[in-house]
């Protein structure tokens, strides 16, 4: 391909992207979304080799999720099933569902449904776990267990009505930049635009003030909605010949990977580095669990870390792990403004050839894990992307082969 057909193949990918107007229809069990598959739990990121390669806090949120399945009575039952492959898991992103840090999809777990009307494609995520026992941070406690109860049930309840209203979301994160968001470390005004919207659709919202409360405690309840939401764009540049843009993005603790456009399906990885950080008092970076989460499709469209200079909070606190303002990386490496967000502009589209054109790499903002499994969120910090995957990207863009590749 030369050089300005290639180039035409990401104009043509970016143009499918901003053409997606994500919308919030629905909160529904994940087995009634989509085509789940049999005994199995979707993680963050690439797919493990085995299981003898998962880490600690994805072990820990797979037995939460058999347990809540009813697959497994114990943690023991629960890990026999899933190292004697009884219990099997896959990338989430194969499934066009994304899920936090370590956190773990299962079948009866609610999720979020996002949908582009003009298409009908949809994505999915499942609820935020909130600040206090969220599974994402990988904790074996049995008040991960009986949070993941209550978050499924009755907050569930209380506010589909909401969720089945039909929430543009891109207006609520256009409007959250504005206030000081990145839309993923920080989205405390994201949160609060989308429960004022989600009560102002309840029937009866005074019987809803648990659900209210929960939203008001949990500042980063938008961001899973939003990882939905950048999945969805993304996905609608697959399959566009010879585009480079990136369509997933994620690590599972071991390994992350990228997808591009020009080759769907296919994930690319290499071995997963720690972000670079603040740690909690008494750690150190030997107690950092590898970069993991499918968060980073925030940054892969173009927010969060990529775009610190709209969240002056995140870039005190992450300023010093940059390799260069946010402003001048989107400059080199994102393909241009959402037309549709016109408060604030910010540029989307993550281009491989971007890339190897500048030597400049993506940043991701990543919550900092503890590799043990034991103390959950450590910190938070920067994740360096590395050059290797997307040169790659570019030498194999076609034609598309499901197979997942290593370098």
């Amino acid at each position: 391909m030369n050089t300005k057909s290639a180039y035409e193949a990401d104009a043509a990918a970016f143009a499918a992207m901003m053409a997606v107007r994500p919308v919030l229809t629905g909160l529904l069990p994940a087995a009634s979304a989509f085509d789940y598959p049999e005994h199995t739990l979707l993680h963050a990121g690439p797919p493990f080799a085995d299981m003898r390669e998962v880490p600690e806090p994805v072990l820990n949120s797979a037995v939460n999720a058999a347990l809540f399945e009813g697959w497994a009575q114990d943690r023991a039952g629960a890990l026999y099933a899933l190292r004697s492959g009884q219990i099997t898991l896959r990338p989430a992103q194969d499934f066009r569902c994304v899920v936090p840090l370590a956190g773990m999809l299962s079948p009866g777990q609610m999720v979020q449904a996002v949908a582009d009307p003009a298409s009908g494609r949809r994505c999915f995520a499942p609820l935020n776990g909130g600040n206090a026992w969220p599974m994402r941070l990988g904790m074996p406690r049995p008040e991960v267990l009986e949070h993941l109860r209550w978050l499924n049930g009755e907050f569930a309840g209380m506010v589909r009505a909401g969720c089945e209203s039909g929430l543009e979301l891109l207006a609520i994160a256009d409007l959250a930049l504005s206030r000081g968001d990145d839309c993923h470390g920080r989205t405390a005004a994201g949160t609060a635009i989308l429960a004022e919207r989600l009560r102002m659709a309840s029937p009866t919202p005074s019987e809803a003030e648990p659900a209210w409360r929960y939203l008001d405690e949990s500042p980063g309840f938008f961001l899973n909605l939003w990882m939905a939401a950048a999945k969805l764009i993304l996905s609608a540049a697959e399959g566009v010949p010879g585009a480079s843009l990136i369509t997933a993005m994620g690590g599972n603790g071991v390994r992350v990977g990228i997808q591009v456009a020009g080759r769907p399906g296919t994930w690319i990885t290499q071995p997963a580095l720690p972000p670079r950080g603040t740690l909690a008092s008494g750690h150190s970076a030997a107690d950092a669990l590898p970069a993991i989460g499918d968060s980073a499709v925030v940054e892969a469209l173009g927010l969060g870390g990529m775009a610190m200079s709209y969240a002056p909070e995140q870039q005190r606190a992450l300023a010093a792990f940059m390799p260069e303002p946010s402003e001048a990386l989107a400059a080199s490496l994102l393909m241009g403004a959402h037309p549709a967000m016109d408060i604030t502009a910010p540029r989307m589209g993550l281009s491989a050839r971007r890339v190897a054109d500048t030597g400049k790499t993506p940043v991701v903002a990543l919550g900092i894990l503890d590799v043990r499994g034991i103390h959950g969120r450590l910190g938070g910090g920067i994740w360096h992307a590395s050059p290797e995957p997307f040169l790659q990207a570019l030498s194999h863009i076609q034609p598309s082969n499901p197979q997942g590749e290593s370098l």
